[in-house]
């Protein structure tokens, strides 16, 4: 499907968005199987992600440690439509269907965030257009000479652990590729994130890309600072994200 370039004007922050994702992979993001490594300073994860329309299951699996003493165990953690599963060292720990008891939610939802907070910006923005996101259009900001257009996206309370932290999103406005974006939260006493996309490539129809992670650090910061100035002025270099060894398979054929 060919998109038109529009106008700021003509084109709503929602038609952006679909767009964007329509660029990016479309489609492909609701049916395909993705493998892939993601590595950052912190060491790598490797995902496993199937979507089938409504049917998915997202799976990661990396090195955690319990404490600065404690040997780090490979965890590996699957959660689907209606179950979380948690292994230490290729020893199931945690299992369950939902629903549950109050505690068993409790934990479904821990390991079900544990694995979205790699999957979720591995596929960006494939999940910008879920129902339980809410779209701002700020217009046009210039960053390096480039005028971008920035959409601000929060969501609806009650729908993630972590559904209070706010985003920020740059977009080319020809393309509607996705250029960079940043987010606030509150966690760990707080900060913001600021992430530069680069090395762009495709795979299996799907635009993948590295990130350069900055940050800064504190209570009380909001998304809302970030800036062409406030960048330059007051963030650091964290790290940088890679994804490795991509390999991309439509689940229908035909």
């Amino acid at each position: 499907m060919t998109w038109p370039v529009l106008s700021f004007a003509d084109e709503t922050v929602q038609e952006l968005v679909a767009r964007s994702i329509e660029y990016h992979g479309g489609e492909l993001y609701k049916s395909t199987r993705t493998t892939l490594e993601l590595c950052s300073k912190s060491g790598c994860s490797a995902l496993d992600v199937f979507r089938d329309y409504g049917l998915y299951e997202y799976c990661a699996t990396a090195k955690v440690k319990a404490g600065a003493m404690v040997k780090a165990r490979e965890q590996r953690v699957c959660a689907s439509n209606d179950r979380a599963t948690q292994w230490l060292d290729g020893a199931v720990v945690t299992t369950g269907a939902l629903p549950g008891s109050s505690v068993a939610l409790a934990r479904d939802t821990s390991l079900r965030d544990w694995v979205m907070a790699r999957v979720y910006f591995a596929f960006l923005p494939s999940r910008l257009d879920d129902p339980s996101v809410a779209l701002e259009d700020l217009g046009s900001e210039d960053w390096e000479g480039r005028a971008l257009r920035k959409v601000k996206i929060t969501f609806e309370a009650g729908t993630s652990t972590d559904a209070d932290d706010e985003f920020l999103y740059w977009f080319d406005p020809g393309t509607a590729r996705l250029e960079q974006f940043a987010y606030s939260y509150e966690r760990n006493d707080g900060g913001i994130r600021f992430r530069k996309l680069f090395n762009y490539r495709r795979k299996g129809g799907i635009l993948f890309f590295d990130q350069e992670n900055y940050g800064v650090n504190g209570p009380g910061l909001s998304v809302d600072l970030v800036s062409p100035e406030f960048f330059r002025d007051f963030m650091h270099h964290v790290s940088t994200v890679e994804l490795k060894d991509i390999l991309v398979v439509a689940v229908r054929l035909g």
